[in-house]
């Protein structure tokens, strides 16, 4: 009694190499059927055909909607389990997982990191203060004095008659002299003058930086799924 054996299958590549392996193994090409790109009443109609449930004949069509490859073979009874075997060396897929897989979409980014230069202006400079000290300073002047000395000279001499009438009289005699004293005063000279003075220029600056870079990786992940068998 002849046994419809189905494997589902998510490219037409995989497809084709399980329709060679079939042939392989002595399995009659003209009863294995690749059903793809076809309405979901076909491959339903198709499956409840060959014994399957209806909602679950609807699931696989769905599957094939979404991009996936389904085979067929009818094979004698006592060859189902060959058959599903031989099927099952590849990635059979069951219609939720082949589902699943392309309703998901899933995304890394390449980030990658740029070093970007720019300029700000910092403030430098001199200042000038100005603060006063003080110091000793010496100055050698010359100073000239005058003194008024007394002397007495005995004098014998003997006045006249005439001369005694001029001779007692009151007079005041004055005799000045000078003494000389230090001044001090103060004169303020410029002796030196600080000025700033502001100089513009350029100058290349080599400025280095560690960036980062994120990189995407693909590896291929074996897949596992169960296929169908029905009898």
């Amino acid at each position: 009694m002849p046994t419809s054996v189905i494997g589902l299958f998510e490219t037409q590549d995989i497809a084709r190499k399980v329709v060679s392996a079939l042939g392989k193994a002595g399995f009659d090409d003209d009863k294995i059927e690749t059903l793809t790109k076809i309405g979901v009443g076909e491959v339903t109609d198709r499956l409840v055909e060959a014994g399957y449930e209806k909602d679950k004949a609807s699931r696989y069509g769905e599957a094939i909607q979404k991009g996936g490859v389904l085979i067929v073979a009818d094979v004698e009874d006592d060859k189902a389990d060959e058959a599903l075997s031989t099927m099952r060396r590849f990635d059979v897929l069951t219609p939720e997982a082949l589902l699943e897989s392309a309703g998901e979409e899933t995304s890394a980014q390449v980030i990658e990191e740029s070093l970007e230069v720019g300029k700000t202006k910092v403030s430098a400079g001199k200042r000038l203060t100005t603060e006063v000290s003080e110091r000793e300073v010496e100055e050698t002047v010359t100073l000239h004095d005058e003194s008024v000395e007394v002397e007495r000279t005995k004098v014998g001499k003997t006045l006249k008659p005439g001369e005694t009438a001029d001779a007692f009289k009151e007079t005041s005699v004055e005799v000045s002299g000078y003494t000389e004293k230090p001044v001090v005063s103060k004169e303020a000279h410029v002796v030196e003058e600080v000025s700033l003075n502001k100089n513009s220029g350029e100058r290349d600056v080599t400025v280095s930086g560690t960036v980062r870079r994120q990189d995407v990786t693909v590896e291929d992940v074996d897949q596992k799924a169960k296929s169908s068998k029905k009898s």
